[in-house]
């Protein structure tokens, strides 16, 4: 009784929302104001454990998103041939100009929160995508993960149906899914973990626990998490934590990792790893690994597992995190301070990049700051990351920000052509 209740409520929401579409006085208010009732009445609903939907968003329709609502049909003159629209683009041309934000599971979770990422993104021009965690580095994820995927989920039941509204709005969606920092698994399964010599799970200088890259049962869940990611309807799958430990130098002589001395390099296991995941998602989605930002700096694999040439052959997009306030050195591309300098350090970065990656699969599609650590950043800092890549032809970046609050005042578009 309660859920039909709960439905006559839901029509009667949908029910206005419509007549106020109709009216239109100011139509992104109305369609704004709309969208939160129906949101609100839909929390409500789920809060109560009654979840009517079935995975269904059809009550959101008509709200377009940056390339307009995805999968609709276009009615087509069949008489008149040039009447016929062309293709709209592929994925791989949308995958090279997205511009996004990204979204943790407590703000995809929570209408409020959400609510205003959406908003952002839709009030400034040029920004057409989102980066949203669908395994985050505390084992998370965001609703009930498929039979295999060990995690904890956030038990957000709504989370596969706001994918699916927000892929047919056209919004270009990038799962991000952490891979070997888990510290969930590696509490819960230790004998995945990386290990002590006594059975138990290592720990780096940090206190954090780390999954083995080199044991392909991690491997297993990690492309079970993202066909389920794809089927949720994400565009592309984003590898984050792709590494060994930042602090794990000859950890090979005081640590269990089964599997490593298949590698003659950590690289060469993350490579493997990659091809792996390459393979699995062949047309099916885009892939891309996050990287540290050094990496465009370092000759080797910096004892982590990430060389440049090698992460930049096994995937459609790397992803270096050109964080000015993480170039902690002095001296750095010449400065004193590096983070006083973000044009000028994303700028070289770029340029190291496309050097070192001539030829090779993958596309530079960098992390830029839009958070504060030293120095303030505010609208300046983070225009001057963009425009260093908008001047190199680079159309596709993403903000991060760990508290998903993103800086006004700056211009995503990109310079016509």
């Amino acid at each position: 009784m309660a859920g039909n209740a709960g439905n006559e409520d839901l029509r009667a929401v949908v029910v206005a929302s419509r007549r106020s579409r109709r009216r239109r006085g100011s139509p992104g208010v109305l369609v704004w104001v709309s969208l939160a009732m129906i949101v609100c009445a839909a929390v409500a609903l789920w809060a109560t454990g009654t979840y009517p939907f079935d995975g269904s968003v059809e009550f959101l329709s008509g709200i377009s998103g940056p390339w307009g609502p995805a999968g609709d049909p276009v009615p087509v003159d069949t008489e008149d041939p040039e009447e016929i629209e062309p293709p709209g683009p592929t994925l791989m041309e949308r995958a090279q100009e997205a511009r996004a934000v990204y979204v943790t599971i407590p703000a995809a979770g929570t209408v409020s929160k959400m609510s205003s990422i959406i908003t952002f993104v839709r009030k400034h021009e040029g920004l057409n995508a989102l980066v949203m965690d669908v395994r985050d580095n505390s084992g998370m994820v965001p609703c009930d993960p498929p039979e295999g995927v060990p995690s904890r989920s956030a038990g957000y039941k709504h989370y596969p149906a706001l994918v699916k509204e927000l892929s047919r709005e056209g919004y270009y969606l990038i799962a991000r899914i952490v891979c070997f920092q888990d510290p969930y698994i590696a509490s819960n399964y230790p004998e995945l973990a990386i290990r002590t010599p006594s059975g138990t799970p290592w720990r780096d200088r940090d206190g954090r626990l780390w999954l083995n890259p080199c044991d392909e049962r991690n491997w297993e869940h990690i492309k079970t998490t993202a066909l389920w990611a794809v089927e949720m309807g994400f565009h592309e799958i984003q590898l984050d934590y792709v590494r060994f430990p930042d602090s794990a130098a000859g950890i090979e002589n005081t640590t269990v990792m089964p599997g490593r001395e298949k590698y003659e390099s950590r690289g060469d296991a993350i490579v493997a790893f990659l091809n792996y995941m390459s393979d699995a998602l062949k047309d099916k989605a885009i892939l891309s690994a996050d990287i540290f930002g050094f990496t465009t700096i370092a000759v080797d694999d910096m004892g982590i597992g990430q060389k440049l040439e090698q992460v930049a052959d096994c995937v459609d997009f790397i992803s270096p995190m050109v964080y000015p306030s993480h170039y902690y050195n002095a001296g750095i591309y010449g400065f004193e301070v590096p983070e006083a300098h973000p044009y000028e350090v994303v700028g070289k970065s770029a340029d190291e990049a496309a050097e070192r990656t001539a030829g090779l699969r993958a596309k530079n599609r960098p992390w830029l700051q839009d958070f504060s650590m030293r120095i303030k950043y505010g609208p300046a800092e983070v225009q001057g990351q963009i425009n260093a890549l908008f001047e190199r032809g680079i159309y596709t970046f993403m903000l991060w920000n760990p508290s998903n609050i993103y800086t006004d005042g700056v211009n995503y578009v990109p310079p016509a052509e």
